[in-house]
């Protein structure tokens, strides 16, 4: 029965109250004894257990609360309370009576656990700011109340961190805030109450850590000393309590503290650990241990101790202590040098933001991941990545209200687009973040302003050094760097000058000397022996070096002491604050300082003086996997080492490993770009491509090879140099050959890499762009231990595009004589070197390329192109209107271009496939029109097919498939089966239109398709939406209609569709199942063509998005011609549509193929024939690219 309360004597309740608070404490006691031990589930549970049938429930639940937040799980946390608060009442005014202070404990408690939880500011802030008050700030910490001590160490540890991350207050403003902490704690020392006293020594030392940053100077380390000896000096002190604080002290003074009494504490903790069973204490200790070794030597990390602290990070799992786990990933991430162990680095960053969402704290995810973006920027060569993570970072954070946060995002983002070379975007981030920190950050908006400055000048470098730019930005550095100084950041001030001094090279000598003089002023306010005031003086001795190098004339041993000098010097302060990679940095531009007096003075000494200080940099770069550095690094190297190879000192073989040590690191620079869309991944490749360096590389390369008669290298130096950024994102779906894959899958250890490498690439197409730097982490570590093994290094070469070898070829010239009986195929290579051009021939018997020079220069071929097929928009070329002469005779305008092929007279034959691969200029003209002997154009004599290199035609084969790729890779939802025929020709106010050719040509469209069993659809039908699925889902997609091609703007090429216009940067984005695409349109198969033979338009776009094969026009064709090609091009896949399925039957169950190569020659040689279209205008427009020929699966009547 219940019990009336009204007839219980006042005796009885207060008896009843005793027995119950007896009861709590001794469940207290228990918890406590479990939770003081790392035991949480165990304390957990004691909780639980006493609140099933507790009344008073807000101590136990804070309590629980308190133990959960403590293991590391702070929304269960917080969900506790949120529950419990659900059966409190509303608040009070006053915090009278316990229960009410309690309340007022609770809800302080949530809106602390919200910051974390949620990640925003501003309403927990303004609750705990209505809830101080309610407490008459604090006034019963008089009283030593337990509750209000708890409450006002909540309110102040939130304080300290929105000041930190989000709005700071006057320093005097926290300063009161915080002053009660120490006269509070001397009182709860004379009282021996440890544990609140703890909790106090533990918020002091955080404060003090935040100390600068946040303003406040009543804190001092001397103070806190004292507060820790008085503590560990009470008599009556706890075993645990003492080793806590001992191991704290050890953490917060180890440089201060005497080594032998270091040393003695902290064995007497790790003792008191064992003897009182502490789960995690001994290994929090060992952490703390290492990350003090390791920051005072990196050499400490070897594997035997990493062996043993993933043993440690198995125990924390195993008795559930994730605030123990994450403390001690972070104190170990603290101290490992940027530049070194980066896979290590992302494996630990990676257990760190998996911790932080089992915490469910929202807050330490994002910190989490601003480090790892930070670490991936800091590796270098990782930038597409970092600005994939960084832009979804801001996004995500735009809806918070956190403003450091909201500021640091596109901060990292201009730093990783700066990396990129997109220095608009860069600027643009960069303006944002200063804008967000404002006055909140002065010291994150410097910085940011910093990456302002630094967009700034990369743009004055980009647009030729307009002096009214650098005017503009002289004046933005002056302001700055006086607003700087006023705000007491000399180290920013000090940069900004830096940069000014290093990166403008066009100073006035006035100009430069007041920027030094700023320079050495701002050095000289750093306090001596400051790290920040040496790293600044180590960049003004290297400038002081570069400044004497410049003007250097003389050639005295003497003369150059005092610039070498600098760079020791710089190198010296580097090195005494373990700073490897700016010291390497610093030895490599001493390198180019000894190459300078190398250029006055030649000789083998010095040169060699150069390559030594060069390797030395370039190890520590490598050892560091600065991806960015150590390009730079095996360029310079390249450059020195060809420079001996001129004068005789270096062999070939040397020279040509040191070029291709720097083609190597620009590759892997490029390698990162799959983070970004086809199209962005793409356009950027190309800028990397089409540096006037790697440029320059190839020269050399192309030269060794030439003057040493080194045929076989300069056929693979071309193949490199071709097409890389096209080869590149081909290689990212390509198909692995079949008997390669089973060859691999056979062992168990490359199986599981494979499948393992297969799930993560899986997880990252599907996961949200926020949560793909962490797996693009895992994934590239799996792919370095992937290229270990030779076989797996293969199936890599093929995703990552890695250009083929001549045996790569031959196997595919076997591979296509296999199902072309009877007809060899030949691989066609332009080289342009020296003002010349060059054709390359592999192909027949023959292991070894032929080279022969071409009788046309490039000079002369680029002046024909702008005689004869320039034209401004809305004019016809000179070759469209030249009627004048036929082709046969020697005086039409092609036929001053012969010589381009004349050399394949000799070494093909007819009827052999010849894949043509142009260089530069070429591209623009029609070489299968060209006379391979008298009278007779390539077309007629040869089936043709062009490619952008040999390495893209490899892929596109592969792509378009045979027996040699397994069912596995290719499901069958990923083939295609319909053939889909369009056309949109519409009236349109700048463009003639005629409605009877409109009806001509739907008319061929839907009698073609119904001849081949195809979908047609033309007109208003072929909308955006229409013709994106038909592309996606066809085995064969047809358009005749218009094509806008802008050289000036290759993404915005494009084909008129009925409701807008399908652009190339839209095509990329497909998901294409390697169909074969013909496009009758004005300039359909026209491309940009960047340095490095990079293309750029339609035919790229379908390439990448999954075409197998694209055929098109070079130059604008008329409709008519277009719809008689198409009218041969079908007759023809008709009729070999039935030789291919006879064939397949003979040679024993190959798929039936479609001579893709053969059909468009027969199409082509019939409007040559044609009286209205024999003009090479109108035939030599049409060329087809990629793979040869098309596959038959089924999806046709006569299968």
């Amino acid at each position: 029965m219940p019990i009336n309360s009204s007839s219980v004597s006042p005796s009885s309740k207060l008896n009843h109250w005793a027995q119950a608070m007896a009861t709590w404490l001794d469940a207290l006691a228990r918890s406590r004894f479990h939770a003081d031990r790392a035991e949480y589930k165990e304390a957990a549970a004691l909780l639980r257990d006493f609140l099933k049938t507790a009344s008073d429930r807000l101590e136990p639940v804070l309590e629980l609360s308190r133990v959960m937040k403590t293991q590391g799980y702070w929304r269960d946390a917080l969900t506790v309370l949120l529950d419990e608060l659900d059966n409190l009442p509303g608040p009070v005014g006053t915090a009278a009576t316990r229960e009410e202070r309690l309340g007022i404990q609770m809800r302080m408690e949530v809106c602390r656990l919200k910051l974390f939880v949620t990640a925003s500011f501003d309403a927990p802030l303004q609750e705990a700011e209505e809830l101080r008050l309610q407490t008459s700030d604090f006034a019963a910490l008089e009283e030593l109340e337990p509750t209000t001590i708890e409450i006002a160490l909540c309110y102040s540890r939130m304080r300290v961190l929105s000041c930190l991350h989000h709005q700071p207050i006057a320093p005097a403003e926290l300063e009161a805030l915080i002053s009660w902490l120490r006269p509070t704690y001397d009182r709860l020392v004379s009282a021996s109450r440890h544990r609140e006293s703890f909790e106090i020594l533990q918020a002091y030392s955080a404060f003090l850590e935040s100390a600068t940053r946040v303003g406040i100077t009543t804190l001092d380390f001397e103070t806190w000393s004292g507060m820790m000896q008085r503590f560990l000096s009470s008599p009556d002190l706890p075993p645990l309590f003492k080793a806590n604080a001992m191991v704290l002290l050890a953490d917060k003074a180890s440089e201060r503290l005497d080594e032998a009494y270091l040393a003695e504490i902290e064995t007497s903790a790790k003792t008191i650990y064992i003897d009182q069973g502490h789960a995690v204490g001994v290994m929090d200790l060992r952490f703390q241990q290492v990350s003090r070794a390791l920051k005072k030597d990196h050499q400490y990390l070897t594997d035997e101790l990493l062996d043993e602290l993933k043993g440690y990070f198995a125990k924390y799992q195993t008795s559930d202590s994730m605030a123990s786990y994450q403390t001690a990933i972070h104190a170990f991430l603290a101290h490992i040098p940027q530049w070194l162990a980066f896979e290590l680095q992302m494996s630990l960053s990676h257990i760190r933001d998996e911790l932080a969402h089992q915490a469910g704290a929202v807050f330490l995810t994002h910190i989490g991941r601003v480090g790892l973006i930070s670490m991936w920027l800091a590796h270098s060569g990782k930038a597409a990545s970092a600005v994939e993570a960084a832009e979804a970072l801001d996004t995500t954070l735009r809806e918070g209200d956190c403003r450091w946060l909201r500021g640091i995002a596109p901060y990292l983002a201009s730093q990783a687009y700066s990396q990129l070379h997109d220095y608009r975007k860069a600027h643009n981030r960069a303006a944002r973040a200063v804008e967000i920190f404002q006055e909140t950050f002065p010291s994150d908006a410097a910085t940011a302003r910093n990456a302002l400055l630094q967009a700034k000048l990369e743009l004055y470098q980009q647009n030729n050094s307009n002096p009214k730019d650098l005017e503009e930005i002289l004046s933005f550095a002056d302001t700055e760097t006086t607003r700087d100084r006023a705000a007491g950041l000399t180290l920013q001030a000090a940069q900004k000058t830096e940069m000014i001094v290093v990166q403008i090279r066009t100073l006035q000598p006035e100009q430069r000397r007041y920027w030094m003089e700023r320079m050495l002023n701002f050095v000289n306010e750093f306090e001596s022996d400051s790290e920040d005031g040496d790293i600044r003086m180590a960049g003004l001795f290297q400038v002081q070096g570069m400044e004497l190098t410049l003007p250097m004339k003389e050639t005295d041993p003497k003369a150059w002491e005092p610039c070498l000098a600098c760079f020791d010097k710089s190198v010296a302060l580097y090195m005494k604050h373990l700073r490897f990679v700016e010291a390497a940095n610093t030895r490599q531009m001493q390198s180019c300082a000894i190459y300078r007096w190398f250029e006055l003075s030649p000789s083998a000494h010095l040169l060699q003086r150069c390559l030594d200080l060069i390797d030395i940099s370039l190890d520590l770069f490598r050892e560091a996997d600065n991806v960015t550095f150590i390009a730079t690094a095996s360029r310079w190297r390249s450059i020195v080492v060809y420079t001996g190879w001129e004068r005789g000192w270096i062999v070939g073989d040397k020279t040509l490993t040191a070029l291709q040590d720097a083609e190597n690191a620009w590759a892997v620079e490029r390698a990162d770009m799959t983070a970004l869309t086809s199209f962005e991944a793409v356009s950027r490749r190309q800028q990397f491509t089409s540096l006037k360096d790697l440029r320059e590389t190839y020269r050399r390369a192309f030269r060794v090879c030439q003057i040493e008669g080194r045929v076989t290298e300069l056929w693979e130096w071309t193949q490199k140099a071709k097409a890389r950024s096209l080869s590149d994102q081909l290689g990212v779906n390509s198909l692995v050959p079949a008997e390669l894959r089973e060859q691999a899958i056979q062992d168990p250890t490359r199986r599981e890499l494979m499948e393992e490498a297969d799930a993560l690439s899986l997880r990252i197409a599907g996961s949200p762009p926020e949560d793909r730097l962490k797996l693009r982490g895992e994934l590239e570590a799996i792919h370095k231990r992937m290229a270990q093994d030779t076989l797996l290094k293969a199936m890599m070469d093929i995703k990552n595009g890695t250009p083929v070898g001549i045996d790569q070829i031959q196997q595919l010239r076997s591979q296509i004589k296999k199902c072309s009986p009877g007809r060899d195929v030949k691989f066609i290579d332009w080289l342009e070197h020296s003002n010349k051009l060059w054709v390359l021939v592999l192909g027949g018997e023959e292991k070894t390329p032929t080279v022969m020079q071409c009788p046309v220069s490039p000079d002369e071929v680029a002046a024909w192109k702008r005689e004869w097929l320039d034209a401004q928009p809305g004019e016809v070329s000179a070759f469209q209107e030249d009627d004048f002469y036929s082709e046969y005779e020697p005086e039409f305008s092609l036929r001053a271009l012969d010589g381009l092929v004349a050399p394949l007279h000799e070494l093909t034959k007819p009827g052999d496939l010849v894949v043509l691969c142009p260089t530069g200029v070429l591209h623009s003209i029609p070489l299968h029109a060209l006379y391979i002997s008298d009278n007779v154009p390539v077309i007629e004599r040869n089936p043709v097919i062009y490619s952008a290199s040999l390495t893209t035609f490899s892929q596109c084969c592969r792509r378009g498939g045979w027996s040699e790729v397994d069912s596995e890779q290719r499901p069958a939802a990923s083939v295609a089966t319909q053939w889909t025929l369009t056309s949109v020709l519409q009236e349109s106010d700048d463009r003639w239109f005629d409605p009877e050719e409109q009806g001509e040509v739907y008319s061929l469209i839907s009698n073609t398709a119904a001849t081949s069993d195809a979908k047609a659809v033309t007109g208003t039908d072929v909308t955006r939406q229409f013709f994106v699925e038909a592309m996606q889902q066809s085995a064969l997609f047809h358009f005749h209609g218009h094509g806008i091609f802008d050289r000036s703007i290759l993404a915005d090429q494009s084909l008129e569709l009925a409701d807008g216009n399908m652009a190339v940067r839209d095509i990329f984005d497909l998901k294409l199942k390697a169909p074969h695409m013909t496009l009758v349109a004005c300039d359909s198969a026209s491309q940009g063509i960047a340095a490095g033979d990079e293309p750029l338009g339609i035919v790229t776009a379908l390439l990448c998005a999954g075409a197998g094969s694209v055929l098109g026009t070079i130059w604008p064709t008329a409709s008519r011609t277009g719809r008689c090609f198409t009218d041969e091009f079908y007759t023809n896949i008709l009729e070999q549509q039935k030789r291919s399925i006879d064939f397949s039957t003979d040679v024993g169950g190959h798929a039936a193929i479609i001579d893709l190569a053969e059909v468009s020659q027969r199409a082509v040689l019939a409007l040559r024939r044609n009286i209205d279209t024999r003009h090479p205008y109108h035939w030599a427009a049409f060329v087809l690219h990629g793979c040869w020929f098309m596959s038959q699966r089924g999806q046709h009547p006569a299968d």
